[in-house]
């Protein structure tokens, strides 16, 4: 194994139009080691690791890469040095076959001097073998779901033969199988001296997989330190700059004692959910949990009107409702979150004013001509309660963070003023900063007395937020888990990262167990 650091990054500045991204930022990372690279949205690890890759050069500073200097700022010189970087935007092209994609550009020739495709899949499915996966090299990409692009271009990064790997949010498409095997194949090639540079919002697979970590907040490095001496809670007081607890449990009173706010009997779609059945209390968080495939999202997307209802009842108050349609369920007061905000929540090209009036139009219009003042009004005061960072609501969406474009959709369906919000996976792919405020805004609706449907994969905020977990397997309920439940988990257990991992254990227990049995 190579000594001394693989990367070595001293006193790197870098401005963009007058915005200084990086401030004499020092970062470097060993062969032989996984390192985390963290902190929010705009705190300037997508910049210094551009740099590093050639994409963008410095205004100042130092580049070196197992003791030689970074002089040619370009990606192919990048890669002569054996760096290699997986961005978290694929750069695939979907026509072509996934092997066409992993050697696209450095292709073998025949003795005709044509591309040689065989040699390329053979070559392929040699790195998908390493990686622990089966996925047919000859395959036109775009067939592909998207976890396996990821691993697709997980290996268009292996087939360079890099020395140091940057992997930019690699599991944000995957499943946790597919996490588990390319934890397994990170460990593997740490064991052979790569320097791996891990950057994730995941908080618990940074615990899990890396050996040391460094923080980057507001284009300044804050701390390098292993991550065997920082608490998870020591690690988001980093990155945000305050001390925070979002994601620690709380008591939380909820009154059963009335008519339900929302009652489901029944509930079936063309294939999922199937005879799923829950009662909402007004100011409950019900969290929804289940392994990939359960059911989850097409639950949401029924009760929301979206999907078509095979069967079962809704109840609003004791009242029976249609939700046949997603009018007919905003009609009722039902709003949804939905998963994927850039495709199904948000309008990117209009600013955030325009996307949060859409739900209120109808409220702010006066003979046909829409309220500029009262709608300018109402979206300025949602993005102050929501800490939306913008310079205005005149903002570009497109324009805006994943934490921040998350913040949009839940101000657009907040000026709708719903009595129930489903809030399928909120947290997903936004920096911890965003995700404490997220966690924060949901446990104020709910003491506001909405009824709240939280579904989602990342179980630290499943645990810290839901009063009752239901989980579900192949479109069924198979288990309910209650508060008391949920608190026992960890109640002999006194420090808050310990009770948090043993909760966590707890419930993906849980839900395997739920899940084999059904």
């Amino acid at each position: 194994m190579p000594a001394g650091p693989a990367v070595d990054m001293q006193s790197i500045s870098k401005a963009f139009g007058g915005v200084q991204a990086l401030r004499e930022v020092t970062f470097s990372a060993d062969f032989g080691e996984i390192h985390a690279l963290m902190g929010e949205n705009g705190a300037g690890k997508s910049t210094i690791l551009k740099i590093l890759r050639g994409v963008y050069a410095p205004d100042a500073g130092t580049i070196a890469v197992d003791g030689r200097p970074l002089a040619e700022h370009t990606p192919d010189a990048a890669r002569r040095l054996g760096v290699a970087m997986i961005f978290q935007e694929m750069s695939l092209i979907p026509s072509l076959t996934v092997a066409q994609n992993v050697f696209l550009a450095r292709e073998k020739l025949t003795g005709l001097g044509l591309i040689d495709d065989v040699d390329a899949q053979r070559r392929t499915r040699a790195l998908f073998d390493q990686l622990g996966v089966d996925i047919d090299p000859g395959t036109e990409l775009g067939r592909l779901s998207t976890g396996q692009r990821q691993l697709t271009e997980i290996a268009k990064a292996l087939s360079q033969e890099a020395r140091v790997l940057v992997l930019d949010e690699p599991t944000s498409a995957l499943s946790a199988a597919e996490t588990r095997v390319l934890f397994a194949f990170l460990r593997r090639i740490r064991s052979e001296g790569v320097c791996v540079i891990y950057v994730s919002h995941r908080m618990e697979e940074v615990f899990a997989i890396a050996d040391r970590t460094t923080v980057l907040r507001d284009g300044r490095h804050v701390i390098t330190a292993r991550i065997a001496d920082l608490t998870m809670d020591q690690m988001v007081q980093h990155i945000v700059g305050r001390r925070v607890g979002a994601f620690a449990r709380r008591d939380h009173a909820v009154d059963r004692g009335g008519v339900p706010l929302l009652e489901v009997e029944g509930l079936s779609g063309a294939v999922k959910p199937n005879g799923v059945g829950f009662a909402l209390h007004a100011g409950e968080i019900l969290g929804i949990g289940g392994l990939l495939g359960s059911g989850r999202s097409e639950l949401a997307r029924a009760l929301c009107g979206i999907d078509p209802i095979r069967a079962g009842r809704v109840r609003l108050r004791g009242r029976e409702i249609a939700v046949d349609t997603p009018r007919r369920a905003i009609a009722q007061g039902i709003a949804l979150i939905p998963e994927d905000r850039v495709r199904q929540g948000l309008i990117l090209q209009h600013d955030i004013g325009a996307n949060v009036r859409l739900t209120v139009l109808d409220h702010i219009t006066r003979t046909g001509f829409v309220d500029d003042r009262r709608g300018r009004s109402l979206v300025d005061d949602l993005m102050g309660k929501l800490r939306v960072k913008a310079k205005s609501q005149d903002t570009r969406v497109g324009n805006l963070s994943g934490g921040n474009q998350q913040k949009v959709v839940l101000a657009k369906w907040l000026a709708a003023t719903p009595d129930i919000l489903v809030l399928d996976e909120p947290t997903a792919g936004v920096d911890i900063g965003s995700k404490v405020e997220i966690v924060e805004l949901i446990r104020l609706m709910a003491d506001e007395g909405k009824g709240i449907i939280f579904i989602s994969s990342e179980l630290p905020e499943l645990l810290a937020v839901s009063d009752r977990i239901l989980i579900l397997g192949d479109g069924r309920l198979l288990r309910e888990i209650d508060h008391d439940e949920i608190d026992g988990w960890s109640a002999d257990i006194a420090e808050p990262e310990a009770r948090i991992a043993a909760s966590e254990h707890a419930l993906q227990l849980a839900m395997q167990q739920a899940a084999d049995h059904g």
